[in-house]
């Protein structure tokens, strides 16, 4: 905390300001820590230690708004646990990196000193499936988990007038070439579609699920980088699937096909659909 009150003081002005209370704030926790029992004075010095480490990171992630804040760094804030100025930081946080708030249903009463994320992708597991909100792509990756569920299968046929049974049986299990890494750039797609499907992308953002416990991050920028870069991932994951989109609206039989195809053998298998 020392070196933050020194590194204060050597910003601009404001900073100067921010560093004198923050020594005087200390000289109160001081006082507070003699006049309440131990456990109570631990619970206090780690409040106060947690709250400047995230001015620290609010500092060096976002300069130029730590320097025109006028936020109270002692007036508690929407979430109650911390100032205004701490709130202001975890606002920048939502809306320049990853969607921060929105998963905690904006209770005043939580506390962030580790966080959460929310899912983006679709619970196979406990979400019923929502034709007008899903890419059409992503729906063909679904009959692979919903094998004895027609319902996929009636939507394309009633869309692109596509016969379930002029396809190959779909496999109970995949191909194990369907997971490798390293894919042709005609598998790529394919292989990016199941792996979003399955939860398997290695991204957080996009494996994560409502179902499982959620993981916890804690506050330093080296997750919060982190969090940032993949949650754009994530979302050039969905992006991808325009692509796919397109495809299918070309030719769906052609399509479902080779998709089936790769599910089933690992690549696309030279054929024709039965008539």
């Amino acid at each position: 905390m020392t070196g933050l009150a020194l590194k204060a003081s050597k910003n601009a002005k404001g900073s100067t300001f921010f560093g004198e209370r923050l020594v005087r704030s200390l000289e109160y926790l001081r006082f507070k820590a003699r006049s309440h029992n131990a456990v109570y004075a631990c619970e206090t010095v780690s409040r106060i230690v947690s709250e400047q480490h995230k001015y620290r990171l609010y500092m060096e992630m976002f300069p130029k708004e730590w320097e025109r804040s006028t936020k109270s760094l002692y007036e508690a804030g929407h979430f109650k646990a911390y100032s205004e100025r701490t709130n202001e930081f975890f606002q920048l946080v939502n809306d320049k990196c990853f969607p921060l708030l929105e998963y905690w249903h904006d209770d005043p009463d939580f506390e962030l000193d580790r966080f959460a994320i929310p899912p983006m992708n679709f619970d196979l597991c406990c979400e019923e499936i929502d034709f007008a909100n899903l890419r059409v792509s992503y729906l063909a990756g679904l009959m692979f988990y919903f094998v004895d569920d027609d319902e996929i299968w009636t939507y394309f046929s009633e869309k692109y007038g596509v016969d379930k049974g002029a396809f190959p049986p779909i496999k109970a299990s995949s191909h194990a070439n369907v997971w490798r890494e390293r894919q042709k750039p005609m598998l790529r797609p394919y292989s990016d579609l199941i792996r979003l499907v399955d939860h398997s992308t290695g991204n957080p953002w996009l494996d994560i699920t409502n179902c499982q416990y959620s993981e916890y991050f804690e506050w330093d920028k080296k997750t919060i980088d982190w969090l940032t870069e993949t949650y754009r991932n994530a979302n050039q994951y969905f992006k991808n699937l325009e692509e796919l989109d397109e495809r299918i609206e070309e030719d769906a039989q052609a399509f479902l096909f080779e998709l089936i195809s790769f599910w089933n053998t690992g690549m696309i298998e030279s054929g024709h659909i039965k008539q």
